[in-house]
């Protein structure tokens, strides 16, 4: 099964809250008092909510992008994904794209809403049941309570075969999202066109997806070329990898997460991603002087053969923020970034 069509071209809670009493600021290039990024279960339930308020804040202010159809903030966000998704998978600037990505909106979440904390990230890893692909214990987590969490599944719905061009087996929703903070009236997804956030979990993607030895065995590549490659591996689901697991095993068919052009429209997005930048910061620590300086991977995607991304390789998420080099990217407290784990 291809993947092209859908997505062709993420400590203590006093340490957090530490962190987050003062706001992060960039002196001559050095980052000071770097927000911590932690695991949504580690937020008190008074985090949680200022996390959750904060994005519906978003998704109230005017957009600024003068992205076509965008009507607020998040949209503005999600919008510069869509343009730009031909050229930011399965490329070098991958990770680093999306760290540059994440951290803007996290970013927005704090300058323009209120938010005082980091970006969490949701480690799936840690509801994966790999030796029992049909549990449904991940959509148990924490994470999808409709009260302290971002809701759960959509309603069912009978997908067409024209939209499962992946043949994918075994979803379970599809439909509207049916609680929780994001479920109508309370969000609307408006990119490409106004609709709700849908979902569509598939328990065997997610749990062989998220499967903590895939994780092991990200974090034991020997270069930056090599964990780029592994965490997105082929543009199907053979072999698995741990990109997919949360745009597939929680957007399935007809989800938003499963789809290119919408999959920064569910919210949950910005932690998968967080989680997928929290296992390469932790890669980058095992050999932090040589990884803040090293980059590689193709600038055309899948063109593995042909010209490779360097540290000065430039990168724009349009009119969310400035222009960036890799080299500026690489380090998450280097001053164009700043935030920890």
């Amino acid at each position: 099964m291809r993947l092209l069509e859908l997505l062709p071209v993420g400590l203590g809670l006093a340490q957090w809250s530490a962190a987050a009493a003062l706001p992060p600021t960039t002196e001559l290039g050095t980052c000071k008092n770097p927000p911590k990024r932690v695991e949504w279960r580690q937020l008190s339930v008074p985090q949680k909510k200022s996390y959750i308020d904060a994005v519906l804040c978003l998704s109230h202010r005017k957009a600024k992008s003068g992205i076509a159809g965008a009507v607020n903030r998040f949209d503005d966000h999600q919008g510069v994904h869509m343009l730009q998704k031909p050229q930011i998978h399965w490329v070098g600037h991958f990770l680093l794209w999306h760290r540059y990505f994440v951290a803007t909106y996290e970013k927005a979440l704090r300058d323009e809403c209120g938010y005082t904390g980091g970006q969490p990230y949701w480690d799936w890893s840690l509801d994966a049941e790999p030796q029992n692909e049909q549990s449904h214990r991940a959509f148990h987590s924490e994470i999808f309570q409709p009260d302290t969490g971002f809701g759960g599944n959509g309603y069912p719905v009978q997908a067409t075969p024209e939209q499962n061009r992946l043949n994918i087996t075994g979803n379970t929703g599809g439909g509207c999202v049916m609680n929780g903070p994001f479920a109508p009236p309370h969000f609307t997804v408006n990119l490409p066109t106004p609709h709700c956030l849908k979902r569509d979990f598939v328990p065997w993607i997610i749990n062989r997806f998220a499967d903590s030895k895939l994780v092991e065995e990200v974090l034991a590549q020997p270069d930056y070329t090599s964990i780029a490659r592994t965490v997105e591996k082929k543009q199907s689901f053979d072999p698995p990898n741990i990109h997919a697991s949360g745009h597939f095993g929680v957007g399935g068919i007809l989800g938003t997460m499963g789809n290119a052009a919408e999959s920064p429209g569910d919210p949950l997005f910005y932690l998968h991603h967080g989680n997928i930048d929290r296992i390469f910061w932790e890669w980058q620590q095992k050999d932090l002087e040589t990884r803040l300086n090293q980059v590689g991977g193709p600038i055309t995607p899948f063109d593995y053969s042909g010209k490779n991304v360097t540290l000065d390789f430039t990168i724009n998420i349009g009119a969310l923020a400035g222009n960036a080099t890799l080299k500026d990217l690489l380090n998450t407290k280097g001053g164009t970034l700043c935030y920890t784990y």
